[in-house]
């Protein structure tokens, strides 16, 4: 990958030198000694919930954690790990709970059920594959795993499936109502079959990668494991900013592609039934951020073809925050959408505009889906049901991401081998 330029193409030599580390990292997990604790969770069983990865996403979900827990839910926090022990301490003792310096210390405690993965994107995969072959049910944040690890992907997949372990990935807007009734509505027929997509992500200002510096003397040793954090990500020197602001650094994320679209993106694949994409086109760039040492574009765009004949479009700036208004046009109609926040928690209304008869106007609205989801989650783990973000459901998300990531730096179209379930560029 070229991480200098990355609006420069990554050369064949370095695309297959990331998916060899893919590999290597796969067959040294399965390697791994993990004998598998799963315990069968009864209706009235305490759940003990794992979190790997305290950072801020991670904290917020033991917040969340602890809010359903005050509300009646019949859970119990039993162990964190982070590789830094400041996020470690400062996570486990308010919380009275174990603190584990390495994420397979936590996955061999018996107390831990279910394991929540908040941590850079790159380690996602990895780990919970880790957590299934440990016997654990997941909660994985988005996204589902980095842009280079889609033969990871699919076997994270299979593996779930093989194992009937319980995974939701952390696209919390699939348990938003709003988005339960897009869904119903598309499924009515009400603008006929859906054409196009058509919809951006709009906001001004660069803190989602140029995250905050907790700790500019920190340095690799007891208190920071660098190892843990690079994972199978090239082995380079320690900094600081990529270690507490690696979202701008390719080898750990994408930028709005991976990071801001699965809020976006996500609630369509799920409203309209799409799975894999039959082909992806990006563009963008570093236009507006260019004085400091970010890899990942600002502005990112993506088309994306379905087999079903209908086309997704997201356009991104993270320069301007003027919200256009994003619709879904059928063939007897169109659907658009007012007032949306992040995506994830809604939209104040939705209009419905036939070709023929009147324009419809029906209010919908705004919530943080978050707490839904986990009981979601929870719900699934004693009924063993499938969750409404499964890891399914995860992989056509995240190939579709990935095809418009490596279109992107390759600046070629990306296409999906559906027989041998390959993407080729």
């Amino acid at each position: 990958m070229n991480t200098k330029n990355p609006q420069e193409p990554i050369t064949r030599r370095q695309f297959i030198r990331a998916t060899t580390r893919t590999a290597a990292l796969a067959a040294a997990a399965s390697a791994f000694p993990f004998v598998s604790r799963a315990r069968v969770i009864g209706a009235n069983d305490r759940i003990g919930v794992g979190f790997i990865g305290v950072g801020g996403r991670g904290r917020s979900h033991v917040a969340t954690v602890q809010r359903l827990i005050q509300g009646g839910e019949n859970l119990r926090i039993a162990a964190v790990n982070d590789a830094f022990r400041h996020r470690l301490d400062e996570a486990a003792k308010p919380a009275g709970v174990k603190p584990y310096r390495k994420h397979h210390e936590l996955l061999a405690d018996p107390d831990v059920d279910v394991v929540c993965i908040a941590t850079p994107d790159r380690l996602h995969l990895s780990q919970a594959i880790d957590a299934l072959r440990a016997g654990k049910d997941i909660y994985c944040e988005k996204p589902m795993g980095h842009w280079s690890q889609f033969d990871l992907a699919k076997q994270f997949c299979a593996e779930t499936i093989e194992r009937k372990r319980v995974v939701q990935i952390g696209n919390q807007g699939n348990s938003s109502p709003a988005w339960q009734q897009v869904k119903e509505l598309i499924g009515q027929g009400v603008i006929g079959r859906v054409q196009l997509v058509n919809v951006g992500f709009f906001r001004n200002g660069d803190w989602g990668e140029r995250m905050p510096i907790i700790d500019p003397e920190a340095k690799p040793g007891p208190d920071l494991d660098w190892e843990a954090f690079l994972g199978d990500a090239p082995k380079v020197p320690f900094t600081v900013d990529r270690f507490f602001s690696w979202r701008k650094y390719l080898d750990y994320a994408g930028g709005p592609c991976t990071d801001l679209f699965p809020h976006t993106f996500t609630p369509f694949v799920s409203s309209l039934g799409v799975k894999f994409p039959a082909r992806a086109v990006a563009s963008g760039g570093i236009f507006k951020y260019t004085t400091y040492d970010r890899e990942v574009p600002d502005t990112f765009n993506m088309c994306l073809d379905y087999p079903e004949k209908l086309s997704i479009v997201i356009v991104c700036t993270l320069a301007n925050n003027y919200v256009t208004e994003p619709a879904i046009h059928g063939d007897e109609g169109t659907l658009t959408f007012q007032n949306p926040g992040e995506w994830n928690v809604g939209f104040d209304s939705l209009t419905i505009v036939p070709f023929k008869g009147e324009r419809r106007v029906m209010p919908s609205q705004k919530m943080d889906a978050t707490p839904a989801h986990w009981r979601n989650f929870i719900q699934c783990v004693r009924s063993r049901q499938r969750p409404v973000s499964d890891v399914e459901f995860g992989l056509h998300v995240q190939t579709a991401l990935n095809m418009a990531m490596l279109s992107f730096l390759e600046q070629k179209v990306a296409r999906f081998d559906f027989e041998k379930r390959q993407i080729l560029i």
